[in-house]
């Protein structure tokens, strides 16, 4: 445990660039003296680890020294490469991405036919246009070239959006593009499989905004455009709901049905989501939303009536 100990506070002060003696402390779960002790030692190994001392201080690694090597064991090197090749197929000919994953290959020399996990982010509908999105983004993002692509948004709203590219995100499933749209004048969240006829387009320059502020945009439009609602399950429903909801927000009622409390984007989705859930599922509040779900039930009714 002492050399792993060693080797993750390496790379911990390497990334971090400065970290206290406490945070080392509190993320190892050892004493403060552990801490001076393991310091030392890398200190005795070579590693030109500095320190300053005061508020805002802690340790750092000096200047022109690198953490080159990826200190992986070799399950971990194998369950990396797993995820490493679905990308690889996903990427295509890209040969930053290629050389990387050779670099890595070689240095574990992985056995063959030893894979205990795999992995698959390809989507069933698009697999052949996902691996050329992804090539034509990774391509857009390296040149600061902005794309651009017909867009179907979720009000089944179809426009051309020019969007200068940020990030290549897979999130719950789903791949998605981030970057700031022209024509809405805002940052946004596209998803892959609604992008049609992508292209690249002229260069442009970044914005100076980081990651950290782009998420912060995201989490407060989330917040304005959504409402607070609550569901019903029924007892047959049980432990499937962890699969849809976080656990803190379900709770068992005397009877054994399920309450869900959650905030969902006030949006036709809405309803079709809780559409998903049949007759195991029942809307408590707010009123407005139960009447406005009655009424679109009527209109599917209808079409089932002639």
């Amino acid at each position: 445990m002492r050399v792993d100990r060693l080797l993750s506070m390496l790379l911990i002060i390497s990334k971090k660039g400065m970290v206290t003696g406490k945070e080392l402390a509190e993320h190892f779960e050892v004493s403060l003296r552990t801490i001076y002790r393991d310091i030392e030692k890398l200190g005795e190994a070579g590693i030109p680890i500095a320190s300053i001392g005061g508020k805002g201080g802690g340790y750092y690694m000096m200047e022109n020294y690198n953490v080159d090597n990826l200190f992986l064991k070799k399950d971990e090197a194998s369950t990396f490469m797993a995820i490493m090749n679905n990308l690889n197929f996903l990427f295509g000919n890209n040969a930053h991405f290629n050389d990387m994953v050779l670099k890595i290959e070689n240095t574990y020399n992985r056995e063959k036919n030893t894979d205990k996990l795999s992995i698959n982010m390809s989507h069933f509908s698009m697999e052949n246009e996902l691996k050329e999105y992804l090539f034509l983004i990774n391509q857009a993002i390296e040149e600061n070239k902005l794309l651009v692509f017909d867009y179907c948004n979720r009000q089944m709203e179809y426009s051309e959006r020019i969007v200068e590219p940020i990030q290549i995100a897979f999130t719950a499933g789903q791949w998605f593009l981030v970057g700031f749209c022209r024509y809405r004048d805002d940052y946004r969240r596209f998803k892959l499989v609604r992008i049609n006829n992508l292209k690249l387009g002229d260069s442009f320059a970044q914005r100076d905004i980081t990651r950290e502020e782009i998420e912060e945009i995201f989490d407060e439009g989330y917040r304005k455009s959504s409402i607070r609602v609550t569901l019903k399950f029924s007892k047959r429903m049980g432990k499937q709901l962890t699969e849809y909801f976080q656990e803190e927000d379900i709770q068992q009622t005397e009877e054994g049905q399920y309450i869900v409390v959650d905030h969902f984007p006030y949006e036709e989705g809405l309803l079709k989501y809780i559409l998903s859930f049949g007759q195991e599922c029942e809307i408590l509040e707010p009123r407005y939303l139960r009447d406005e779900l009655r009424d679109y039930v009527k209109k599917i009714l209808h079409l089932y009536n002639g």
